[in-house]
């Protein structure tokens, strides 16, 4: 049965206009984009610079700039997705920056900036496709959150919460949209092996010795390292596919949670708050790794 599905999804992507953001080399973006590719559909790879993609305009795909952020920028992008096909069938929010680091300490511009790419980016693109899948009726929103929205980390308040918001500015408007034939998809991701983990070990700030989040930085660290040589995580090709499926359904899922580590961040965030405290607390307060 999961044969054919994705046999029949295979064959609907050909000739529909998929829009993309965050597809980077090494990234879910990236994986996302070559799936829908090798399915048939017409692509619209996007990224902040044109250079990080490298290989998929080789492959056939359309390469776009595209600042989140910019609302210039989301206007030029749209406009030369619907000049050159006159449509948008699926659009994947899939651009996304953290920023770790303690909240005490991380400047609110910076956080501000985070919460542009993360929450408003993907909302600002979404209000910019909607009018045109509305009057093609129908089209599809893929939202990428993650399981950081689930729980609260330490040095993760910045991307959890805008990740939660994320999720639930998604939920909102899956309701909303359901009327005009447009199918809105939570994605929520666990760990997947990408490059993200070795750029957050990188990202997170050196404290000085001083510092009352010391500790936390150390363990905090050592736990990103180990998780950059974790080869046991799903690569990010498989969430790609799962995506495909979804936006080529004609009955896509409220919501893909994927990966091993999804479910347990999802339960693991529904304990009593004092639970979870004293688990974070014991974990990266006492020189222990999560």
């Amino acid at each position: 049965m999961g044969g054919a599905l994705a046999k029949s999804n295979e064959r609907d992507a050909n000739g529909k206009v998929v829009l993309i953001t965050g597809c980077s080399s090494g990234g879910i973006g990236y994986a996302i984009a070559e799936e829908f590719h090798r399915r048939g559909a017409n692509v619209f790879a996007t990224s902040r610079r044109v250079d990080t993609m490298k290989g998929l305009k080789e492959k056939g795909m359309h390469t776009l700039p595209l600042d989140v952020t910019s609302e210039p920028s989301i206007q030029a992008a749209v406009k030369e997705v619907t000049s050159a096909t006159g449509r948008v069938d699926v659009l994947v929010n899939n651009a996304g920056c953290g920023l770790p680091g303690p909240l005490a300490e991380v400047p609110v511009a910076k956080i501000k900036q985070v919460y542009d790419t993360n929450l408003f980016g993907a909302l600002a693109l979404s209000q910019a496709v909607i009018p045109i899948m509305h009057k093609q009726k129908g089209g599809r929103i893929i939202n990428v959150s993650s399981v950081a929205g689930y729980t609260y980390r330490p040095f993760v308040g910045t991307y959890g919460s805008s990740k939660a918001a994320l999720s639930a500015v998604t939920n909102c408007m899956r309701v909303e949209m359901k009327p005009l034939g447009i199918g809105v998809v939570l994605v929520t991701p666990g760990y997947i092996r990408t490059k993200i983990f070795s750029k957050n070990v990188t990202h997170i700030p050196v404290l000085p010795p001083s510092s009352p989040f010391k500790a936390m930085e150390i363990n905090i660290r050592e736990s990103y390292a180990k998780r950059a040589l974790n080869q046991s995580f799903p690569p990010a090709s498989d969430l790609a596919k799962r995506i495909a499926d979804a936006a080529l359904s004609p009955n896509p899922p409220i919501r893909i949670l994927f990966g091993t580590s999804a479910l347990p961040a999802v339960i693991a965030g529904s304990m009593p708050l004092w639970l979870q405290d004293f688990v974070y607390s014991r974990l990266f307060g006492s020189g222990k790794n999560l």
